[in-house]
């Protein structure tokens, strides 16, 4: 009889504690990120800084360059092992689409940030208006060349959502504004490519526009060895501490920058809602404008920067 109640108060007493260690324990939000540049920490921090308002714990991953899709399965994996409740990613390929529709079966809470991809089962995406970033993007060029002249397109990658977005919008907008696209091709993140492919039209070209920070960094570096930087209108995209001193220094004419810290943030801020039950059942889309920031507004967008960056310490 005693070994009888010994094992039910036994049973009891491991229920209440399994019971305790549940209830103290945090939610978490797995997010993995698309490469690791400095867009991308600037987006952690937004993430980070949402999970700490909303209590939960995260983890945050993502592969040292773009376009790496089975690194990032890899990473759901790894995120889904801490027994995360929602998942948000930015994808690199449409390889991750049967994952998420995987997930989403189950429950889980899949979110997309920075770009979309059609035909995911995501309960909402978080990003800038890629197209429309890229139509005011040529636009800029435009007015900047008088709305006449030659120009490149220096692509990234095949199949990334989000620069091809932009690159689709700046085509459109700078040939609506009066431009004509003598040179469209990939460079990728390589300078060389990035030189070999402007040096013979070069002397027909009055500008360029490069779709995210590693193609501008490249095709700054290519424009430098030709000593043509400053001289070739430069409009490039996302903003380092490289582009930013170009940006000063003239080498660039002008940068499309993104509210990186406030894709992290909203997107966390999406998750905790649908880990709670708070969020609607129609996907949400939330589209976020770039700024075009050249060296005449350069000084007003570091000090609102400054003053978000204090505002989160």
């Amino acid at each position: 009889m005693c070994g009888r109640y010994l094992a039910k108060y036994s049973l009891l007493l491991l229920a209440l504690m399994s019971w305790t260690s549940s209830t103290l324990a945090k939610d978490c939000v797995g997010v993995v990120a698309a490469s690791a540049t400095p867009f991308w920490l600037q987006v952690e921090a937004g993430a980070r800084q949402a999970a700490k308002e909303q209590g939960l714990d995260m983890y945050f991953r993502g592969p040292s360059r773009e376009g790496r899709v089975e690194t990032q399965l890899q990473m759901i994996d790894w995120v889904l092992q801490h027994g995360c409740k929602a998942l948000v990613i930015a994808p690199s390929g449409v390889e991750i689409i049967p994952r998420m529709r995987q997930l989403a079966a189950t429950g889980l809470t899949t979110l997309y940030f920075d770009r979309d991809l059609p035909g995911s089962a995501v309960r909402g995406v978080v990003a800038t208006d890629n197209f429309q970033a890229g139509v005011q993007a040529g636009r800029a060029l435009a007015l900047a060349l008088g709305g006449q002249g030659n120009v490149a397109l220096l692509r990234l990658q095949v199949g990334v959502q989000s620069t091809g977005e932009r690159e689709r919008g700046f085509r459109q907008g700078a040939q609506e504004a009066g431009l004509s696209v003598l040179l469209d091709t990939y460079v990728g993140e390589d300078s060389q490519a990035a030189l070999e492919a402007l040096r013979e039209p070069l002397p027909q070209l009055a500008g360029v526009f490069t779709p995210n920070s590693t193609s501008s960094r490249a095709v700054l570096a290519a424009l430098r060895r030709l000593g043509m930087a400053g001289e070739l209108l430069h409009v490039g995209f996302d903003a380092d501490d490289v582009l930013l001193d170009a940006l000063r220094q003239g080498d660039i004419h002008s940068l499309m920058i993104q509210q990186a810290h406030a894709i992290g943030y909203q997107a966390v801020q999406m998750a905790a809602q649908g880990i709670r039950g708070t969020l609607p059942l129609e996907p949400v889309n939330i589209a976020l404008q770039a700024q075009v920031v050249s060296r005449e507004n350069l000084a007003q967008w570091e000090q609102a920067r400054e003053s978000e960056l204090a505002a989160n310490r």
